[in-house]
């Protein structure tokens, strides 16, 4: 068989990933798990910063907006967010935080903040410009879609997804 040899930089840079997506899975595990909540709630709870309708966060989230009804209740049943009628359209309903909700990211944002090798490991220019390149990654045509990647919600031992899109980890 001829032809070129691979590039083994490739396969470096898909390692690093991946060991760095898991290290930062198990403390976002930990993060979640101190407040009592799955990965997938800790997360779901991150993506509503603004009151949005339920699509939204399935997008930012990468899963199917399908699965976004079932954290939404079990957060709503621990008075972590709520629903309410969109004030643009009545008709419309949009999830928020509750102020308790607010602090439980306030609070998991903190745990990883403190706890992320990204802040220690990178300055702020590094970590921007890493986020820049993931972020071209993910969005290549090439990708696969972010559901065909999507983590069950399983228990925190099983571990989870990452967090975050920002490069930064300041909040669940």
């Amino acid at each position: 068989m001829t032809g070129s040899v691979p590039d083994p930089s490739g396969r470096r840079a898909g390692e690093a990933v991946l060991l760095a997506a898991a290290r930062l899975t198990a403390l976002l595990d930990e993060a979640a798990s101190a407040e009592g909540l799955t990965p997938l709630q800790a997360r779901f709870l991150r993506t509503l910063r603004d009151p949005v309708p339920q699509g939204r966060p399935a997008a930012a989230l990468g899963i199917d907006p399908a699965r976004v009804s079932a954290p939404t209740r079990e957060l709503a049943e621990r008075g972590l967010v709520e629903r309410v009628r969109a004030d643009g359209d009545r008709r419309q309903r949009v999830t928020r935080p509750t102020p308790e909700g607010e602090a439980v990211v306030a609070r998991g944002g903190a745990r990883l903040a403190a706890a992320t090798p990204l802040t220690r490991a990178l300055d702020r220019v590094e970590r921007e410009r890493l986020a820049e390149l993931l972020e071209r990654v993910v969005s290549h045509p090439g990708a696969p879609a972010a559901g065909h990647a999507e983590q069950p919600d399983r228990p925190l031992a099983d571990g989870g997804s990452p967090g975050g899109h920002d490069g930064s980890v300041k909040s669940m």
